[in-house]
C-alpha cells in the first residue's frame, strides 16, 4: 500500500507539471505550421536560433513584415514560440505575451502582405545614379536630373517585374518647393525628394497590390521609400509613397536626417521624427544598401 501512495504521489507531481507548463503557454495559438503571418504593428520581434528567451538573437524582423510558418509551437519560458522564415533567416519567434494577452504575431490569411521577398527585384539591378544636377521641370514638381535618373531607373525594374503604374504620371510633390508643403516639415525643400501617388488615374482606387512592387524598385534604384498612410502625416492626409535619394549633395537637411538620422532609413526606421523621441519601424519593406552607397560611406546602421 505505502508504495502504491509513493506512486500515486510522484503522478500527482508529474501530472501538476505538466498542467503548470500547459498553463504557463495558454495564450491560444493562432497561427499554423505551413502558414504565412506577420508581426503585429508597433512591434518588432527577435529571431532567435532556439525556442527560449536565452537562444542567441539572429536578426529582428520589423512590425509588419511577412514570414513563414515552419514548425511550432513550442512552450518555454511562458510563451509558445513558432519556427520561422525571414527573408531566409530561419529561427523562432514568440507568439505573445499570456499577462496581458496581447500577440505579436498574427495569421496573414486575409492580411495584404506589407513586404514582397527580399529579392523580388533583386540588388543586382542596383545602378549607381548620374552626378547631374540640372534641374528639370515635370508638370508642377521640380527635380535635379540626378533624381528624375533614379525614378526611370525604379520604373525599368518595376515594369519588368510586372508593374503597371507609371511613375512621371504619379508624381504629387518633388523639390526645391522652400517650404510650400509645411507637413513634409522641410523633406521636400531640397533636391532628391519625390513624392508617388498610388492610385488608379482611371478611377481613383488605391493600387494596393503595387505599392508592395512600387517601393522595392525604388529602393534597389537608391531611394529611401515608405509607404505613407493616408491620415498619417495629419488629418485627411492622402495615402502615397514618399521617397528621398540617397547620396543627392542638395537635399535638405530634413532630407538627410530621414537617411542616417536617428529616426532614419538605414537605421531600419520609418524616416517620420516622433514627438516622443521614439523611433517607428520600417513597414514598407527591407533595406536595400547597393554597393555605390558603400562607396560613399553609407552602411548599415540597424540595431
Amino acid at each position: 500500500m505505502k508504495r502504491i501512495l509513493i506512486l500515486l504521489f510522484i503522478c500527482t507531481l508529474f501530472s501538476g507539471a505538466a498542467n503548470a507548463q500547459l498553463s504557463s503557454c495558454s495564450l491560444v495559438p493562432r497561427l499554423e505550421v505551413g502558414s504565412r503571418a506577420r508581426v503585429v504593428s508597433g512591434n518588432v520581434m527577435n529571431l532567435r536560433q532556439e525556442s527560449t528567451i536565452t537562444g542567441a538573437l539572429i536578426y529582428q524582423i520589423p512590425a509588419g513584415a511577412a514570414f513563414d510558418v515552419l514548425d511550432g509551437p513550442r512552450c518555454a519560458d511562458g510563451y509558445n514560440w513558432w519556427q520561422v522564415n525571414y527573408t531566409e533567416r530561419t529561427g523562432w519567434v514568440a507568439e505573445g505575451n499570456l499577462a496581458t494577452r496581447e500577440y505579436w504575431l498574427e495569421p496573414l490569411a486575409g492580411i495584404p502582405v506589407v513586404s514582397p521577398p527580399e529579392n523580388f527585384i533583386d540588388t543586382t539591378d542596383c545602378q549607381t545614379p548620374p552626378d547631374d544636377y540640372t534641374r528639370i521641370t515635370i508638370g508642377s514638381a521640380d527635380f535635379n536630373a540626378r533624381t528624375l535618373a533614379m525614378l526611370d531607373h525604379a520604373q525599368l525594374l518595376y515594369e519588368a517585374a510586372g508593374g503597371t503604374m507609371v511613375f512621371r504620371q504619379a508624381i504629387t510633390q518633388g523639390g526645391y518647393n522652400n517650404g510650400f508643403v509645411a507637413a513634409s516639415f522641410g523633406t521636400h525643400d531640397g533636391g532628391g525628394a519625390v513624392d508617388l501617388s498610388v492610385r488608379s488615374l482611371v478611377d481613383f482606387s488605391i493600387q494596393t497590390d503595387q505599392i508592395p512592387l512600387m517601393i522595392r524598385a525604388l529602393r534597389v534604384a537608391g531611394f529611401a521609400a515608405w509607404l505613407r498612410e493616408a491620415d498619417e502625416l495629419y488629418a485627411g492626409s492622402p495615402i502615397h509613397i514618399h521617397a528621398i535619394a540617397i547620396g543627392d549633395l542638395e537635399l535638405s537637411q530634413a532630407a538627410r536626417e530621414q537617411i542616417d538620422g536617428t529616426f532614419g532609413y538605414l537605421r531600419g526606421y520609418d524616416g517620420l521624427p516622433r514627438d516622443v523621441g521614439i523611433p517607428q519601424a520600417d513597414r514598407s519593406g527591407e533595406l536595400v544598401l547597393c554597393q555605390w552607397m558603400i562607396d560613399q560611406g553609407f552602411t548599415d546602421l540597424r540595431p
